[in-house]
């Protein structure tokens, strides 16, 4: 009887390990090809955006973190232009110019055209990880691109900046006080920052991140909807597709000067690379706030 146990638990142990590795997979696989352009999964201002911009600090954030997002949207809806502006060369370590050639090769893995694939070098935002960049140059810039481009989409970091760098952070602060002080600011969503153990568990956190969506996953499984609640609009989640999953590591293969052993790595086990979630940030004309003078 005493040595039957030990098997039971092993059996036990086995089956929950089978369920842990299935149920992320096949959510991933739901998420991705199946409800993935529900509306009450991506709100239609992302969905039907026109022209979309993606706010990073340095160049290879854009495959780090962000393309689930990119390659979501732009694959869904082939009108939608991207734009990806960089705040600073990634000359930390004096390769700003080889960054900017890989970043416009990446661009072009991910569908966004060179003219709007850019990377500032500008001497107050250069790349460095105890710098807090400064906010009003950062918002003079990025709505120079929204009145250029005609943006009505923007994507950037959240507070946490992902990582926690300081430059990331910064983007994050400057677009955020963009938003509450310029009634003319298009929609605009951040990429929620996870905690260390949740980052790096491959596809192990999407059943927690995907806990909130739980019930719009449901109605979509049910019946499709080009319109949601407007509530169902502020939380976004988008996974990428095997083939968009290929795409990323390709994109990311464009900067050779970044691709380190712990680089593989993490384009394996990273949560970011496999999807995303964002949250819509609040506008002056939704608060009623009013522009600074």
């Amino acid at each position: 009887m005493l040595g039957r146990v030990p098997r039971r638990a092993w059996r036990w142990l086995l089956r929950v390990a089978l369920v842990a590795i299935l149920v992320p997979v096949l959510l991933q696989w739901v998420i991705a090809y199946l409800v993935g352009s529900d509306a009450r999964i991506l709100p239609p201002e992302l969905l039907a955006t026109k022209n979309l911009l993606i706010v990073t600090a340095h160049p290879d954030d854009e495959c780090l973190f962000f393309s689930p997002t990119i390659l979501g949207l732009l694959d869904r809806n082939r009108d939608t232009v991207g734009g990806l502006l960089v705040m600073s060369t990634g000359n930390n370590y004096g390769l700003g110019e080889t960054r900017i050639r890989e970043l416009q090769a990446s661009c072009k893995a991910l569908g966004i055209h060179a003219k709007r694939c850019v990377a500032l070098n500008h001497p107050e935002l250069q790349d460095n990880p105890k710098v807090w960049w400064n906010a009003d140059l950062i918002q003079a810039v990025v709505h120079e691109k929204v009145v250029e481009w005609k943006i009505d989409a923007i994507v950037t970091f959240d507070e946490g900046g992902v990582s926690g760098h300081l430059n990331h952070r910064a983007v994050s602060a400057a677009i955020s006080q963009y938003a509450a002080t310029n009634p003319d600011a298009p929609v605009i969503f951040t990429l929620t920052t996870a905690s260390l153990l949740r980052k790096y568990t491959f596809l192990g956190d999407l059943p927690l991140t995907a806990l909130p969506f739980t019930w719009r996953i449901l109605n979509a499984l049910s019946y499709p909807a080009t319109t949601a609640d407007p509530k169902d609009g502020d939380r976004v989640l988008v996974a990428n597709t095997w083939v968009r999953y290929l795409k990323t590591r390709h994109a990311f293969a464009q900067h050779p000067s970044q691709y380190t052993w712990d680089r593989h790595l993490y384009m394996v086990v990273s949560r970011y690379v496999w999807f995303n979630d964002l949250k819509r940030v609040e506008r002056a004309a939704e608060s009623g706030s009013q522009p600074q003078p």
